[in-house]
């Protein structure tokens, strides 16, 4: 019997530690439950990531004048150990990399001839030709060429589209038309990248149309032109390149600032123009830049300083309402519009019916001179003064608050 109190008691004592355990394991489990609980919860819903917002958009493209390589600039290169490559040798001193488009107003067809040049043609009834096999040096350097001139048709209507097709071909876009009166056909959409920069740290660049619009006024004053420009005015940002104007001369006329006075009016960016083989003078009209003749940024014509030398214009430009657009439904579109026709590309544009970026320009020059050699290439500081002038530069840019 008293071998089974003994066992007993020790029972009871093994049972009363194991409740104890049991009441304090449970006062425990209550009492941290809840910070458990939070714990867990944590672990198992990560908190909502923030989308990244755009912190800066911006661009830095070059406009530039009048450009040719064919007649004597031709000559010269195939006599060159550089070939295709001699007149664009040194257009790097240019800076080509600081920029992320180059524009520019291609004055002759492009079509395969041989290699054979009509010098009687080219130099005394001005019928032009460049040949294809420089276009691949131009992709190098050129996003898009103005094609809405006086020389572009040169090979005949037939020309004028194996040239459109050349340029296809090599990844350089076009827009213009050679026929003044053609005011549905001057007009195309030019898509050029737009670096977006995020509040994370990440860059992207995306491809933004603009409209890019030509008024080939040689033979007559092209109306229809800017009727084309405030469509296309209405949908993009557009800029007009007009290729009019008095050759030989230092300073615009009345005719072409009425006209490019309605341009500003129809809607557009800018007026950039060339034409008059010499560089011309600027000015500020409600608040945008006209610029009267770049004049010749790679032509054949050495015999004097005037027409051996031009003015580059440079754009710095940033997007002011970037929280409403939609960069990669654009980019997608420049995608869509690759295989399209300018006219079936903006009437795609304007069925997106996506809100356009707005624009603030900060503009620049860059003198150029192609004098002896027919090398394009950056003029010298003392020539970078003398073109500040003639272009009346500091007075318009304070007229346009820069």
């Amino acid at each position: 019997m008293a071998k089974f109190g003994k066992w007993a008691s020790r029972i009871i004592i093994a049972l009363l530690a194991i409740g104890a355990i049991a009441v304090v394991t449970c006062a425990a489990l209550v009492w941290f439950r809840p910070q458990i609980f939070e714990i867990k919860q944590e672990d198992e819903v990560p908190a909502e990531k923030l989308e990244p917002q755009i912190k800066a958009v911006s661009a830095k493209y070059l406009f530039a004048g009048t450009t040719f390589w064919g007649r004597r600039t031709n000559t010269m290169a195939r006599a060159s150990e550089l070939g295709v490559k001699y007149p664009f040798s040194q257009l790097d001193s240019l800076g080509r990399d600081k920029y992320q488009a180059w524009i520019a107003g291609l004055e002759c067809p492009v079509t395969d001839k041989g290699g054979v040049h009509n010098q009687a043609e080219e130099e005394q009834i001005f019928k032009f030709n460049c040949d294809p096999d420089y276009l691949p040096e131009a992709k190098n350097y050129f996003t898009a060429f103005l094609l809405g001139n006086n020389h572009t048709d040169n090979q005949g209507p037939e020309g004028f589209a194996e040239t459109q097709r050349q340029l296809a071909a090599v990844g350089i876009q076009y827009f213009g038309s050679y026929d003044y009166q053609d005011g549905d056909n001057n007009c195309a959409p030019v898509f050029l990248p737009l670096t977006v920069e995020f509040d994370d740290g990440v860059i992207e660049e995306y491809k933004m149309p603009f409209g890019f619009c030509s008024a080939h006024g040689v033979y007559g004053i092209p109306r229809q032109a800017v009727e084309g420009m405030r469509r296309y005015a209405q949908v993009l940002p557009t800029i007009a390149m007009p290729h009019m104007g008095a050759e030989y001369q230092a300073t615009h006329d009345a005719i072409r600032q009425n006209l490019y006075h309605a341009m500003i009016d129809a809607g557009v960016e800018m007026v950039l123009a060339d034409h008059p083989h010499w560089t011309q003078d600027t000015e500020a009209y409600a608040g945008k830049l006209i610029v009267y003749s770049m004049g010749n940024f790679m032509f054949d014509q050495t015999s004097n300083k005037e027409v051996s030398r031009s003015a580059a214009i440079t754009t710095d430009l940033k997007v002011t309402n970037a929280s409403e657009v939609d960069f990669a439904a654009w980019d997608e579109l420049s995608a869509a519009c690759a295989t399209l026709s300018a006219q079936a590309c903006f009437e795609k544009i304007q069925s997106a019916k996506l809100v356009a970026p707005k624009y603030d320009y900060h503009f620049g020059y860059i003198a150029t001179t192609s004098a002896e050699n027919r090398i394009t290439r950056r003029a010298s500081d003392a020539e970078q003064a003398e073109m500040a002038q003639r272009l009346n530069w500091s007075a318009t840019m304070a007229a346009l608050g820069q």
